[in-house]
C-alpha cells in the first residue's frame, strides 16, 4: 500500500464588516489569499466569508476548485462554510450541505439556542488517488447548548457518510475542519473526541495532539487581529487511516498586520 502526504488548512477569514477599520476586509483580503497561495495546501476550508468574500477568494485563487453555500438560504446570502480543493492533486467525487439542527435539510434552520444558522459542507475527494471525506463548519459562538447538539450531529454526520456507523472504523480517511468556538477542555470538544456510550459515529482525533513533529507556531488561534492573544477554537481532527506528520498555527503577518482576526491551522498528514 503507498502512502499519500495531504496538506491541509482551516481559516477563518472573518467576514466583511465597516467596523473593524483599518482591519475592514478590503484593507485585508489580498493577505488572505496570499495565505493560502503561499501555504498551498491540498485541501482547505474557509469560515464566514460572505458572498463577495468568496467570489474574489475564488478568483483570486484559480488554481483551487470550491464548494459552499450560504448559510441562510443554502445558496449565497449569509456566511459559507466552502471547502476548495487544489485541482492540480485533488479531485472531487461528490459534496452536500447540512444545516446544524433538528431539521439539517432545511436551508436556514439551527438549534434553538444557536444564535445563527449553521452548517457542514462537506466532499469526497481524491488526493492522488487516495480517497478522503472532508468537512468543514463553524459552531454557534453564544450558544453553549448548541454547540453540544451540533458536535454530537457532526459526529453522526461522519458516522453516515465514511460508514461507521455500527461501531466500524471509517472506510476512508476523515478530515474535519473548523472554527468549533471551543476549547479542548469543552464539552462539544469532549464530545467530538470523546468514547462516551451514547454517542454515535466515530470518534475524532485532534491533530495536534497526535503530530509526529511538535506543534509549530503560537498555540492559540483567535486573535483578535492581534489586540488579544486568546484562545485555541479553530481545530483538525482527523479518524480512519491517517497519521498526522506536523501541525501549526500559521502567525503569518503583514509589519504587524494579520490577514484575519483567527489564525490558520494547517496539518500534513499521511493517508
Amino acid at each position: 500500500m503507498t502512502s499519500v502526504r495531504c496538506r491541509v488548512m482551516t481559516f477563518n477569514t472573518r467576514y466583511d464588516t465597516a467596523t473593524d477599520g483599518e482591519h475592514a476586509w478590503e484593507h485585508r483580503r489580498s493577505m488572505v489569499a496570499s495565505v493560502v497561495r503561499f501555504h498551498e495546501p491540498d485541501v482547505a476550508g474557509f469560515q464566514e466569508p460572505l458572498a463577495h468574500q468568496y467570489a474574489y477568494l475564488s478568483e483570486t485563487l484559480p488554481e483551487y476548485a470550491w464548494e459552499g453555500s450560504g448559510r441562510v438560504d443554502g445558496e449565497t446570502e449569509g456566511e459559507h462554510c466552502p471547502i476548495g480543493w487544489y485541482t492540480p492533486r485533488v479531485a472531487r467525487s461528490d459534496h452536500g450541505t447540512v444545516w446544524l439542527s433538528e431539521t439539517p435539510d432545511v436551508p436556514g434552520s439551527s438549534y434553538p439556542s444557536a444564535r445563527k444558522p449553521r452548517l457542514v459542507t462537506w466532499a469526497r475527494l481524491s488526493v492522488r488517488g487516495e480517497e478522503m471525506l472532508v468537512c468543514n463548519t463553524h459552531f454557534d459562538h453564544e450558544g453553549e447548548r448548541a454547540r453540544r447538539q451540533s458536535a454530537r450531529q457532526l459526529r453522526e454526520l461522519v458516522g453516515e457518510l465514511a460508514g461507521a456507523t455500527d461501531g466500524e472504523p471509517p472506510s476512508v480517511p476523515v478530515v474535519v475542519l473548523g472554527d468549533f468556538n471551543c476549547t479542548p477542555d469543552s464539552a462539544p470538544y469532549r464530545i467530538l473526541t470523546g468514547d462516551a456510550e451514547d454517542l454515535t459515529g466515530p470518534a475524532l482525533t485532534d491533530a495536534m495532539s497526535i503530530s509526529e513533529y511538535p506543534h509549530h507556531g503560537p498555540t492559540t488561534t483567535f486573535e483578535r487581529f492581534g489586540r488579544e492573544p486568546d484562545r485555541k477554537i479553530d481545530h483538525v481532527f482527523v479518524a480512519g487511516d491517517v497519521d498526522v506528520r506536523q501541525h501549526a498555527v500559521l502567525a503569518d503577518h503583514w509589519d504587524g498586520r494579520p490577514p484575519s482576526d483567527h489564525c490558520p491551522v494547517v496539518a500534513e498528514l499521511v493517508l
